[in-house]
């Protein structure tokens, strides 16, 4: 017999199930054990006197031990599992778990992430990793139908894609130095050059940045996109824009109120009128170190303004001045996107002119030999063109409302983590 999952049990039906023993009630004439796949619960229940030998199995049995289970669905209107429960034919115990088990309920995250498996069998947190499958699905389904080519970009290369500090260094890569890519930055530059006009990748990057914050993480997945003969970056916003509206409206169609679709036009206010709003309207006065960008508690108080004033989550902060962001930004055309209160987007229109990007690197303090393969791209004629990249852990901890990568990141990697 084939198994059956668990959502598709129907009553007076011959079932195999599989799966782990999340509840046992052993009483003195009744065993009820309460089993759970990756799609939902049923009970499983047995009468000692008509049900000696399985009765015998079941003595043995602990939570969270791992079970086979044939037998009949039959109806209950006493279960509040869907009013359904099993009388098994024949139980086989494929794992039996330790009895005490190193986390529970209670435990603090850092002990939970140390038993990152276990703390995963919540549904809840399954919950979180369906969303991910479903929200790549959807990115992934308009990009392809708006035209774009999907990528698979380096993570090993000889030069920084960001022109900073902030990269894991391979030391020995064959007798010379590599890094772990910050992003694909570089590499969607190329594509452009290479005429392939829309491009994406969702992809592993690494930043080697000592950041013990609930957004941060040395290694991540992000999706990253690049468009060419681009006007401005505005246009680039209205791609951003059309593309996460479109998937967080079939996410809410999947998963109902988990997930609230986008009903009005994501705002757009340049960094100097956010300086203001916040100055006047939220009487917060940003940090002189901060200054040229936003701060964590500037970015929060805008999204409360963006909610307040136009109903949106979403808000872009645009024209940042080119000091403040990285060499291959054209002038002060560039845009985070601020959603709940927390920047998941940095983007710009691209410097594509040769003369004027050298100068760029020049100016950041950087050894333009050391961008010289990287400035090949843009000799041999190079269009218009602008990009962003969305970290997808930050994105889905915002979405479902968790207070930290932390949680939406399948494995973590941080500073002091490198386990499991």
């Amino acid at each position: 017999m084939k198994r059956t999952l668990i959502k598709d049990i129907q009553a007076g039906k011959q079932v195999k199930i599989a799966g782990f023993v999340e509840n046992l009630r052993n009483k003195s004439a009744m065993q009820f054990i309460v089993l759970r796949d990756i799609t939902g619960k049923i009970q499983i229940t047995v009468e000692k006197a008509k049900l000696p030998e399985i009765a015998k199995i079941i003595d043995s049995v602990t939570v969270e031990s791992v079970l086979t289970v044939t037998g009949t669905a039959v109806k209950n209107d006493y279960v509040k599992l869907g009013g359904l429960e099993i009388i098994p034919d024949t139980i086989e115990v494929d794992s039996v778990s330790e009895a005490v088990l190193p986390i529970d309920k209670e435990s603090g995250l850092d002990l939970r992430l140390d038993y990152r498996w276990l703390d995963l069998r919540d549904p809840a947190k399954a919950q979180i990793f369906k969303v991910q499958t479903a929200l790549e699905r959807y990115l992934v389904d308009w990009l392809t139908d708006h035209g774009f080519i999907k990528i698979h970009t380096p993570k090993i290369t000889a030069i920084s894609s960001e022109g900073g500090s902030e990269v894991f260094e391979i030391k020995n890569y064959f007798g010379t130095s590599a890094y772990l890519t910050q992003s694909p930055q570089l590499y969607k530059q190329m594509s452009m050059m290479a005429g392939f006009d829309r491009t994406f990748e969702i992809g592993e990057c690494y930043r080697a940045e000592s950041s013990f914050t609930s957004r941060h993480a040395t290694e991540f997945t992000a999706l990253d996109v690049e468009i060419s003969h681009i006007d401005n970056h505005h246009d680039v916003m209205d791609i951003e824009e059309q593309l996460l509206t479109a998937t967080f409206t079939k996410l809410h169609e999947q998963f109902g109120d988990l997930v609230a679709a986008p009903n009005v036009k994501f705002p757009r206010l340049t960094l100097q009128e956010v300086y203001r709003i916040l100055r006047e309207e939220k009487h917060y006065e940003m940090p002189k170190a901060a200054l040229g960008d936003i701060d964590p508690d500037g970015e929060r108080l805008i999204g409360e303004y963006a909610k307040e004033k136009y109903g949106s989550d979403f808000v872009f902060i645009t024209d940042y001045p080119h000091a403040a962001r990285a060499f291959y930004t054209m002038g002060d055309r560039s845009f985070d996107l601020i959603y709940k209160g927390v920047e998941i987007t940095s983007g710009a229109q691209r410097e594509h002119h040769y003369e004027q990007l050298k100068q760029n690197i020049i100016d950041k303090g950087i050894d333009p030999k050391h961008m010289q393969e990287y400035l090949e791209f843009f000799r041999y004629g190079a269009p218009t063109h602008g990009g962003f990249a969305i970290g997808l852990a930050r994105l889905i901890a915002r979405m479902l409302d968790l207070p930290t990568v932390k949680e939406s990141c399948f494995i973590f990697r941080g500073p002091t983590r490198l386990k499991p």
